[in-house]
């Protein structure tokens, strides 16, 4: 069986971290889950009986990607035994079962998986914003083409992060992590080592990946659609923290069995809902723009 092991970034409302944990237990039950605290409140994982990596620090919004790399090293020096690393946020939750065939079924050979791979579109922040630092950081991606994906969701085969834990330059990735004023550089960052690498990124199929994105949160009506029409929509991205939101409570209902009415302002229409590219990290702002199955 192929073993996952998902890394869950969290910061805030402990209730709602819990209730994540109980989530993937439910809908992932074969799998790992390890926490990285990014949080001002250093008590946020205690008595949740999850490991907590160790290198946990306040880490501010846009600039987390020296988390991944943490859990990575931290993992290896745990030996934990797991096929691939899959990176969540703590507003992302499972609705339907059956990401854990999908996974092992979809990676096969592949070592890298992330949403919307992709050569980025010119105006796309964190490729601007990274771009302004390129001359530290072409060195170590190597050739064109420059890569782009959405952060939630990338996963890594175990050989792969051995690979990237023991890059020789991986030093200088950390440095630079750590003096970068880039915005978004966890969409940026991976892909383009792991092309470097020599691994080929693997874009998630597009029938999956519908109902990850940055904005907007997901309303009841529009999780139900998704549910009723999409069938290999597994993880939903972002849900509210809020813990009386209604598609919150929905989730919720689908792992105890208990179900909380909300009013639903909406009608839940049995038409197919659009997939949604919302200008994933862009620095401000929630910019909503349709795009066609082909992105």
């Amino acid at each position: 069986m192929t073993k996952l092991c998902f890394a869950v970034l969290v910061h805030e409302k402990k209730e709602v971290v819990r209730e994540m944990l109980a989530n993937i237990r439910h809908f992932c039950p074969s799998s790992h889950i390890v926490l990285y605290n990014g949080g001002h409140d250093e008590s946020l994982c205690e008595g949740l009986s999850y490991p907590v990596c160790p290198a946990s620090h306040k880490l501010s919004y846009g600039k987390t990607t020296i988390y991944m790399l943490q859990v990575m090293k931290w993992l290896h020096q745990m030996r934990l035994d797991y096929d691939y690393l899959i990176n969540l946020d703590s507003d992302a939750l499972f609705a339907r079962k059956g990401f854990e065939d999908f996974i092992a079924e979809e990676m096969g050979h592949a070592d890298y998986m992330g949403v919307r791979v992709r050569v980025p579109e010119k105006e796309w922040y964190p490729g601007i914003s990274i771009k302004r630092e390129w001359a530290k950081w072409r060195p170590l991606f190597g050739t064109d083409p420059f890569l782009g994906c959405f952060n939630v969701g990338q996963i890594y085969s175990k050989r792969l992060v051995q690979r990237i834990i023991h890059f020789e330059q991986i030093q200088q990735v950390e440095r630079n992590l750590a003096q970068t004023t880039a915005f978004g550089t966890d969409e940026t960052v991976y892909v383009n080592l792991v092309k470097s690498l020599g691994f080929k990124p693997k874009r998630y199929p597009d029938d999956v990946s519908c109902s990850i994105r940055f904005r907007p949160h997901f309303t009841e009506a529009e999780l139900k659609r998704f549910l009723a029409n999409c069938p290999r929509t597994f993880l939903f991205h972002p849900i509210s923290r809020e813990w009386s939101n209604p598609a919150r409570s929905y989730i919720r209902s689908l792992v105890t069995g208990k179900r909380e009415d909300h009013p639903v302002a909406e009608n839940i229409s049995r038409k197919a809902p659009h997939p949604v590219k919302t200008g994933e990290g862009l620095k401000r702002g929630v910019k909503v723009i349709q795009i066609s199955n082909r992105l």
